[in-house]
């Protein structure tokens, strides 16, 4: 089955399934079947999980949400082994949709277990009350009570927790291995919890798909942070109001009182650590701010730093809303000096109209013939695709076209990667370049790329370059042409069509070339010429095209202090200089074996950084510095 039909159905199945769940929830509480049905289109049919169709797939896997939902409540009403069993699995399969729902339903399971406790003790404090005014009870036996109460809550959700944890444990281990250690490239900077957060104005502007109010909401979305999918809240006026009516006339029910209790919380969680207002999250002449409570919970709950679109929260709090308006219709309907059907059908025919989304774009499927074609090649090889290291949509797509042809390819995008992983696209010459669409740079190795440039890409097994010129301008076109066909030695361009231009990369013998493997600093320019930092080690690859004598020239100094520079290679030591703070050169006589020498740079007295010394007044520099090499040389 074709992949994209695949997607369709599991989007289709989000609804389905989504509306399904949150009839069942608020079937089990109301015992309401018409206000159950209402309540199943109001979660799955929200804008929010209409605009989040956009392109974020996990966020609209929103189905299981209601079913973990229906078993905690059945858990908070009843107990039961069954029912917490069945709420770990059901938390397991949202952890499987989305991860960051796991959070967010982590939290909600800490909210129902945190009401729970409150209100168990509040009613036994009520009912001792009574029956000690009856005389019928000892203080003592009224303390053992309350002792067996807390010990079955918490062994109820005790059993949920272990239920859950055996099941997300393998799918989260990783990631929080990452999360933990010193490189934890899941969490962003603060600042994205704050651009993706909720605008106070998104809970009450319909969506910007709807057909009728979209053209005048748009221009009010456009001033908020972050984009439209993290900032469409709108749960709708009906909702609201039969929501306001539940809480109004069932302020007695603790159902009624926990679900809205868990609208607000959510709901205000989605505001992020700072109000925002129409875009603004600094208020009056004196810049104010308003820092809400989703700043105290960012330090406080494990792992949530990482969740960096604060604005999902919404989504627990859209079933939330979907549970209370279900009280409301409930009660709402019990009148008698109104028309149940009529009513009935004209509250969903009200949500059904503020719900109302017509996408502004669809995502053609296309498959080029060329993926194809390379597809039914057994051979192994890499494909250089551009620009998809530049442009979110170019890599989105190709990620889509590897799926045809399953051939590696250089250059792709993901939410979140270490901060490593682009480090062969920089660092390696000429994919550098056309990765980024940029002239060959001087770097700190001197090569003439115009030579070596073809061996390269035969190095790394690429074989096709393909350009996807509906995401490039003809400068750009242009530009990266010239370089392909001028430096490359490519053979003509052998497809044309399909926004795609593909090129052939020329079999050649290798040359001898050099490529900077582990341990370098981004380049930069230090008095006007090209230069990278190593901390205390740093490798070279030469490869030799013939067994052969050389001299390795480097021109480098010293942070701060002078220091060693060992030169190693393959293991065996092959000199060593004192690199002082001025300009040094050094030049080691090497022995290259054919194919591939791995050269070392050791610094023996370490590496210091930049805020750790006062003088240096550079208190945000945390690099750890040793040597800074300006240029490498081989001859």
């Amino acid at each position: 089955m074709e992949i994209h039909v695949v997607y369709t159905i599991l989007w289709l199945f989000s609804f389905i399934f989504g509306a399904y769940g949150a009839y069942l929830l608020v079937r089990y509480l109301t015992n309401d079947r018409i206000s159950s049905f209402i309540a199943g289109i109001v979660f799955a049919f929200s804008p929010y999980h209409f605009v989040h169709a956009l392109g974020h797939f996990g966020a609209t896997s929103i189905e299981w949400i209601p079913f973990c939902a229906l078993y905690l409540m059945k858990m908070f009403k009843e107990g039961g082994v069954r029912n917490s069993f069945f709420a770990g699995i059901f938390f397991i399969l949202v952890a499987m949709s989305d991860l960051q729902y796991m959070v967010f339903m982590g939290i909600f399971v800490m909210l129902l277990f945190t009401y729970e406790i409150y209100i168990s003790l509040k009613e036994k404090k009520v009912n001792s009350k009574v029956i000690t005014n009856s005389k019928k009870i000892t203080n003592s036996k009224e303390i053992t009570s309350s002792k067996e109460i807390l010990k079955q809550t918490f062994c109820k959700y005790s059993l949920f927790g272990f239920v859950s944890f055996i099941g997300i444990i393998p799918l989260t281990l990783e990631n929080i291995l990452t999360a933990t250690s010193g490189n934890n490239f899941l969490k962003l900077g603060s600042s994205e919890a704050v651009m993706y957060s909720a605008d106070l104005l998104s809970f009450f502007l319909p969506s910007v798909l709807h057909p009728v109010f979209g053209n005048i909401t748009t221009n009010i979305y456009s001033n908020f942070s972050g984009n439209i999918s993290e900032n469409t809240m709108f749960i709708g006026y009906t909702v609201i109001f039969l929501s306001l009516f539940a809480a109004h006339r069932l302020k007695g029910n603790k159902n009624v009182k926990f679900w809205l209790i868990a609208a607000l919380s959510f709901s205000l969680i989605s505001l992020g650590p700072l109000l925002h207002v129409n875009g603004k999250t600094s208020f009056t002449e004196f810049n104010t701010t308003v820092p809400l409570p989703y700043l105290v919970l960012y330090y406080v709950i494990p792992f949530l730093d990482n969740c960096r679109t604060t604005g999902r929260f919404f989504v627990i709090a859209s079933l939330s809303f979907a549970v209370l308006m279900g009280y409301g219709t409930t009660e709402l309907l019990k009148s008698n000096r109104i028309n149940k059907k009529v009513s009935a059908i004209v509250i969903t025919g009200l949500i059904i109209f503020e719900y109302l989304a017509v996408p502004v774009s669809l995502s053609p499927v296309d498959e080029p013939s060329f993926y194809k074609e390379i597809s039914q090649d057994k051979d192994n090889y890499a494909l250089l695709e551009i620009p998809a290291t530049k442009d979110y949509l170019a890599g989105s797509t190709i990620i889509y076209y590897q799926t045809i042809h399953g051939k590696p390819v250089v250059g792709n995008w993901a939410a979140r990667y270490p901060s490593t992983a682009r480090d062969f696209e920089l660092k390696t010459p000429v994919v550098r370049e056309l990765t980024y669409l940029q002239p060959f740079t001087d770097d700190i190795l001197d090569q003439d790329i115009n030579e070596v440039g073809t061996s390269i890409l035969n190095y790394y097994n690429i074989s096709y370059i393909i350009l996807h010129t509906n995401y490039m301008n003809d400068g750009d076109i242009d530009f990266i042409e010239k370089l392909i066909q001028k430096t490359l030695n490519a053979e003509r361009k052998i497809y044309e069509k399909d926004s795609l231009i593909v090129y052939h990369v020329k079999k050649e013998p290798l040359k001898s070339f050099m490529i900077l493997k582990d341990g370098w600093n981004q380049l930069e320019n230090i008095s006007g010429k090209p230069t990278r930092w190593i901390s205390d080690n740093a490798t070279i690859l030469i490869h030799s095209d013939s067994v052969r004598n050389a001299t390795l020239n480097i021109q480098a100094f010293s942070f701060y202090s002078p220091r060693t520079l060992e030169v190693y290679n393959n293991e065996d030591l092959q000199g060593r200089q004192a690199i002082t703070t001025d300009f040094s050169s050094m030049s080691i006589p090497i022995s290259l074996k054919k194919g591939d020498n791995l050269i070392l740079l050791h610094v023996p007295e370490g590496s210091e950084s930049p805020s750790e010394i006062p003088e240096l007044n550079s208190k945000d520099d945390n690099r750890e510095l040793s040597i800074a090499v300006q240029k490498i040389q081989l001859t």
